[in-house]
């Protein structure tokens, strides 16, 4: 009797698993710029609220006076390291309404990480090196991916049903910066968003040598 049990356990439990994997599917994302040229560093996510959930630490980085990775995306209520790798200090600092801080000028690793609590985008820069700036953008949702460098990104695990998906990045051209798309997944899905990039100045970056006018 116990050996067919188990046994009936162990189908139930199979179809409950490949019914949850039939449900689950994938959105490809495409993300090209007015000229049809791949967009990297662009934010897509579903639009919606979710629970915070357990996540390893995020880490932005400091390499070559230069801010790692670029575009950071992260769930409402997530800590952020921002560790010094470089041999010379660096002064993080952030004025945007989502969340204003200030880590003095340090090395290393800062005593504890900042805590990213309201939603919106976070410009964040170096008060010693222009040009270093970088951008987290916070979201309520854990679904969420960013372009690569040949503007493909995926979302996967998604139940069946009707979605908002979001794209934001930094040069958007539009006046809010976002672009978003209605559907409805009943299945594995292509989509595409154009993302229109306006030019953005960048600082003077000074020399790599250490040797002459390096900061």
């Amino acid at each position: 009797m116990k050996k067919i049990q188990f046994t009936a356990w162990c189908f139930m439990s199979f179809f409950i698993v490949l019914s949850w994997f039939s449900n689950a599917n994938t959105i490809k994302i495409s993300v090209v710029d007015d000229k049809k040229k791949p967009v990297e560093f662009a934010v897509i996510y579903i639009k919606e609220t979710l629970p915070k959930v357990s996540d390893n630490s995020v880490v932005i980085d400091q390499v070559d006076k230069e801010f790692i990775p670029y575009v950071t995306v992260v769930q409402r209520g997530s800590a952020i390291n921002f560790p010094n790798n470089d041999e010379i200090r660096h002064q993080v600092y952030s004025f945007s309404k989502s969340k204003q801080f200030e880590l003095p000028l340090y090395s290393g690793n800062p005593s504890s990480p900042v805590i990213f609590d309201k939603n919106g985008v976070v410009a964040m820069a170096c008060n010693i090196h222009d040009w270093m700036k970088a951008y987290i953008y916070v979201v309520d949702t854990n679904k969420f991916t960013i372009s690569d460098k040949a503007g493909q990104a995926v979302l996967t695990n998604l139940a069946k049903g009707e979605y908002e998906v979001v794209v934001w990045h930094p040069k958007a051209r539009e006046s809010k910066q976002l672009n978003a798309q209605h559907i409805n997944i009943s299945d594995d899905q292509e989509i595409v968003f154009t993302v229109a990039q306006k030019t953005q100045f960048k600082a003077w970056r000074s020399p790599k040598s250490t040797k002459r006018r390096a900061y």
